[in-house]
C-alpha cells in the first residue's frame, strides 16, 4: 500500500524489519528485493505519489511537485543549478530515460583502487543485464530522431566526430517531448511504474511526505530513525515521525544520504562522508537556425557525441577536451525564459526565436569534489567549485558545442552568459570562448549528483563496503549514487538501479 502521511493527525510511530529512505531507482529496488523475500518493509518518501493522470505538462505545476526546491536548488555560491527529483520513483519520474552503463575502464579502476570484492566486472554485467531486461531498455531507432537530435547527428557527421544513438527505458512513447515534467502517457518504464508495484504486491508499505532527519543508534547498531511529515505545498514540517527498525537503508540521493549520516553522529573514517561529491556538471549554448526546429517536440536526448569523451586516455592539462559528453538539451517556455540571458527587448527578441533554437550541452566527467553540510533538522548546503582542469575542460566543451552548431547549419550562436555572447561566424568562436572560464560568467547545471560516500572494502578508509553495508554501524545500508567512488561520466540511473538490486540481494542474504 501507499499512504499519505499528511492524512494522519497524530505523531506517527512505526515498527518494521527494514526501513528504506527514498523510493527512487535505488530505494525501490531494495524494497522490491526485501519484500519479495518476505521481510517487513517500510519505505519513507519525502515527495508525493504522482500518477500519470496528475502530470498535466504545466511547468509551474509540475516543477514544485517533481523537483526539490521547485527546481531552484543551487550550490552555496549559486553558480551551479542542481536539479534533484522527489516523489514515489524519485528522479526517475522526471528524467529523460537515458540508460548507459558505467565504462569498463572506470569499473576496473574502482576495483583496483577501492578493493571492491563484491563488485567484479562479471557482477556488474549480471546486474546490468537484469535491470535492462526489467526496464525494457532499448536503443532509440533512427526514424524516431526529432529534428533537434538530427542536428547534433548532422554536425557530428560533417565534422567526422564519433556519435551514436542512445538507449532509453521507454515503451509506447507518443513523442510528446514532456519527459522532464513526468509522462502523462505512462510510457516511462521508471521505478514508479515497474519496481514499486512489485514491492507493494509483495507487502512493502510506502508513506509519502515523510522526510528523515537522522538515524537513531546505540551500542554500535541502528535502532530506528526520526523525521517529519512535510507539507506538500510549503515543504514545512507539520508532524513528527519515528520508526523503530532492525535495519535501515538510505537511498535518499548523494546529497541527502550524506546529510542524514552527518546529522546522526554516526562514526566514519576522516573525510569519507560528504566531502567527495561529484555533480557531472554541464553548460549549454543555443544555435539560431533559419528553419523551425521545434526542439521541444519528440523524444529528447536520443543522440550523443562522444568524440571528446575518452575514459581510457584522458590527458591532464591537455588543450583538447577529453572528459566531455555532448547531448542535446532543451527547455519548455518557462525554463527557456529563465535560462536565456538579457532583459527587456533583448530578452523578448530572443524568446521570439524560441521555435528556431537548438541547444547543445557539454557535460563534464568531473574530478572536482564538492561538500555536503547539514543545516538544521532537514536541510543542507552544497559547496562545489570547479578546479582549474575542470574549468578548462568545460570551456573546451563549450567550444566543441559551438563548432557542432555551425557544422549543423546554425546562423548564430547564443551563449547564455552575462553579458550575453553572440557569435555569427565560426571563425570567431575562439575569439569569444577561449577566455578564462570565470570571466565567461555562465550558468552551470547539474542533474547527476554522485560519489559523496565512496564505497570500498577497507574499513580504515571507507564508510561503506561494496555490498552497500555500512562498515561502522551495524544494521545500516546505503543504495544510491552516493556509493560511486568517482564521477562516472554518464547518466547514473541504470547504475543506481543496479546498485539497488545488488544491495537489496545482500540485505536479504
Amino acid at each position: 500500500m501507499i499512504f499519505d502521511a499528511t492524512t494522519f493527525s497524530t505523531p506517527l510511530k512505526f515498527k518494521t524489519e527494514l526501513c528504506v529512505v527514498g523510493s527512487g531507482a535505488g530505494g525501490s529496488m531494495v524494497a522490491m528485493q526485501a519484500a519479495g523475500a518476505g521481510m517487513k518493509v517500510l519505505v519513507l518518501e519525502a515527495g508525493s505519489f504522482i500518477t500519470p493522470d496528475k502530470m498535466n505538462q504545466r511547468e509551474e505545476k509540475m516543477f514544485p511537485q517533481l523537483f526539490w526546491d521547485s527546481g531552484g536548488r543551487t550550490s552555496v555560491d549559486r553558480k551551479v543549478k542542481i536539479y534533484q527529483g522527489k516523489g514515489i520513483g524519485g528522479s526517475t519520474l522526471h528524467n529523460i530515460n537515458l540508460c548507459k552503463r558505467i565504462p569498463e575502464s572506470i569499473l576496473k579502476n574502482w576495483i583496483r583502487t577501492n578493493q571492491l570484492e563484491h563488485l567484479s566486472l562479471d557482477r556488474w554485467n549480471e546486474l546490468y543485464q537484469k535491470v535492462e531486461q526489467m526496464l525494457s531498455v532499448s536503443v532509440i531507432e533512427n526514424n524516431l530522431l526529432n529534428k533537434h537530435n538530427q542536428l547534433l547527428k548532422n554536425g557530428c557527421e560533417k565534422l567526422g566526430w564519433k556519435g551514436g544513438m542512445l538507449k532509453h527505458n521507454r515503451t509506447g512513447c507518443l513523442q510528446s517531448g514532456f519527459c522532464e515534467l513526468g509522462c502523462s502517457f505512462d510510457a516511462k518504464n521508471n521505478a514508479c511504474k515497474i519496481i514499486v508495484p512489485q514491492a507493494v504486491q509483495s507487502g512493502a508499505e510506502f508513506i509519502t511526505h515523510c522526510q528523515v532527519s537522522k538515524i537513531i543508534h546505540e551500542n554500535g547498531r541502528v535502532i530506528g530513525l526520526e523525521g517529519f511529515v512535510i507539507d506538500p505545498i510549503t515543504s514545512k514540517p507539520i508532524n513528527k515521525i519515528e520508526v523503530e527498525a532492525k535495519q535501515i537503508c538510505l537511498s535518499a540521493s548523494a546529497t541527502a544520504t550524506a546529510a542524514i549520516i552527518l546529522r546522526s553522529d554516526i562514526p566514519f573514517p576522516d573525510n569519507s562522508v560528504g566531502k567527495t561529491l561529484h555533480l557531472h556538471p554541464g553548460i549549454a549554448l543555443a544555435g539560431d537556425f533559419e528553419e523551425n526546429i521545434s526542439a521541444w517536440k519528440g523524444i529528447p536526448q536520443s543522440y550523443e557525441c562522444t568524440e571528446f569523451l575518452d575514459f581510457d586516455n584522458s590527458l591532464p592539462n591537455s588543450d583538447k577536451a577529453s572528459r566531455i559528453w555532448i547531448i542535446t538539451a532543451f527547455a519548455h517556455p518557462m525554463g527557456a525564459a529563465t535560462t536565456l540571458p538579457g532583459h527587456g527587448n533583448k530578452h523578448y527578441e530572443l524568446m521570439k526565436r524560441y521555435p528556431n533554437l537548438a541547444v547543445f550541452s557539454a557535460m563534464l566527467h568531473d574530478e572536482s569534489k564538492g561538500e555536503i553540510n547539514p543545516t538544521g533538522d532537514l536541510n543542507f548546503s552544497i559547496d562545489y567549485n570547479l578546479n582549474k582542469k575542470d574549468k578548462t575542460e568545460l570551456r573546451n566543451g563549450l567550444i566543441t558545442c559551438a563548432n557542432l552548431m555551425f557544422a549543423a547549419g546554425a546562423k548564430k550562436i547564443i551563449v547564455p552568459s552575462n553579458p550575453i555572447v553572440e557569435i555569427e561566424n565560426e571563425n570567431d568562436i575562439l575569439k569569444y570562448l577561449q577566455i578564462d572560464f570565470d570571466n565567461l560568467n555562465i550558468d552551470i547545471t547539474a542533474v547527476h549528483p554522485m560519489g559523496s560516500i565512496p564505497m570500498g572494502d577497507d574499513t580504515k578508509k571507507f564508510a561503506v563496503a561494496s555490498n552497500g553495508k555500512y562498515l561502522h554501524l551495524d544494521g545500516l545500508w546505503i543504495a544510491d549514487g552516493s556509493l560511486f567512488p568517482t564521477s562516472i561520466g554518464v547518466p547514473p540511473q541504470l547504475s543506481i538501479y543496479s546498485m539497488g538490486l545488488h544491495v537489496g540481494e545482500h540485505i536479504v542474504a
